[in-house]
């Protein structure tokens, strides 16, 4: 699709063929960490320039492969040891092969140096704060604007950020969050920023189902609670969700969303997205102390699935959908005694032993698609 603009952007710049002068590579790589749109960006080789013609790498003497550039950059003097993230990609386009340096979006920014790097009469300035402007790179021998590198110190502490992304990033930072009780329940609070909470509370509407949602009986113990969480900035709530709390008090977990892949009949199953908000409050409220060896948690993803990105998500189903007879072969070859369950009518047994092998099933197919996105891949590269 880039190259189809046949023109270079924000994130987005080709070359030809793969940088002479290492100071110019480090140069090029600095300033697409740097940029304005708060993306990826990538450095696309195998382009040539003006026509945006697609002529390969093949052939190319100074094509480096993934590790090399990680350790390229390993080995330059950055700000507090923080350097951009990269990883490698080859693709096979029009019988070409192009190879893609994707730079990592992060909240680490600015990237600089605070040695100079040279190479043959080029030089990466210490303490030279670059950018990307439109499809243009700040000079190797200047810095960028005050206002751009202004936004890149905000991006790092957040400050271009809702109150709701700053609370969900510091998730990740399990150590910033104690954890007390109160009248209304328990509250989470940040030591850094104490005016973001995460307040949970019992469930006014727990216990208006009869039955909890199928994974409960995954579990070696079914008995579940409800409990509500409000996510609040200075008192004010952002953000309310709902965590089920699995095999009598060991797995708390959000509750996981839900989708469907459209047959003769329909076929519910549960899922998170790889960092999304869910799955980043399902990480934070798991206490690996209360389960064990994660046993709860490896018997919740043997019928929920986890999906890498939304885009996974998408294509995955229309797989599914496409491979239907191989779904129902599986689902059918699926064999674990669910005898022991305790349930009103058999009809509620049913859907919920139909509900846990849709998900074992899903989680079956979803190991071989990934399997055959990598084998093709590895064909083409």
């Amino acid at each position: 699709m880039l190259i189809q603009t046949k023109r270079e952007g924000e994130y987005w710049d080709f070359k030809e063929k793969y940088h002479l002068n290492a100071a110019n590579l480090l140069h090029d790589i600095i300033c697409m960490a740097n940029n304005l749109v708060d993306r990826d960006s990538y450095i696309i080789f195998g382009i040539r320039d003006q026509t945006f013609e697609i002529v390969g790498v093949k052939d190319d003497e100074n094509r480096r492969n993934q590790q090399q550039m990680i350790d390229f950059l390993k080995h330059k003097k950055f700000s507090a040891g923080i350097r951009p993230s990269i990883k490698m990609q080859s693709l096979m386009i029009m019988q070409e092969e192009v190879d893609v340096i994707i730079i990592k979006n992060s909240t680490t920014t600015p990237y600089f140096l605070i040695e100079d790097f040279s190479s043959y009469g080029r030089k990466v300035r210490s303490g030279h704060i670059y950018t990307r402007i439109g499809d243009t790179n700040t000079d190797i021998d200047k810095v960028a604007d005050i206002n751009y590198i202004e936004y890149l110190w905000k991006k790092r502490f957040m400050l271009m950020n809702s109150p709701l992304e700053q609370i969900i990033k510091r998730l990740e930072h399990k150590e910033e969050w104690v954890l007390d009780e109160c009248s209304e329940g328990y509250i989470y609070s940040n030591i850094y920023k104490p005016e973001f909470k995460i307040v949970l509370y019992e469930d006014e509407n727990a216990g208006l189902e009869q039955y909890p949602d199928f994974y409960a009986y995954a579990m070696n113990d079914p008995e579940t609670l409800y409990r509500q969480f409000d996510i609040q900035y200075q008192g004010i709530q952002q953000f309310r969700g709902q965590i089920v709390v699995l095999d009598s008090g060991r797995y708390p977990t959000v509750i996981p969303e839900k989708s469907r892949a459209q047959f003769l009949e329909d076929y519910d199953f549960g899922y998170f997205i790889e960092g999304s908000t869910t799955h980043k409050l399902s990480d934070f409220f798991y206490i690996e102390n209360n389960d064990k060896e994660g046993i709860s948690r490896k018997s919740f993803f043997k019928v929920i699935l986890l999906f890498k990105n939304e885009h996974e998500r998408d294509q995955f189903i229309v797989h599914v959908q496409r491979n239907e007879s191989d779904f129902k072969n599986k689902l059918c070859s699926l064999s674990e005694d669910y005898s022991a369950l305790e349930l009103s009518s058999q009809y509620l047994k049913n859907q919920v032993v139909k509900h846990l092998n849709t998900g074992k099933a899903l989680n079956q197919m979803l190991i071989e698609y990934r399997n055959i996105l990598d084998i093709t891949l590895k064909s083409n590269e």
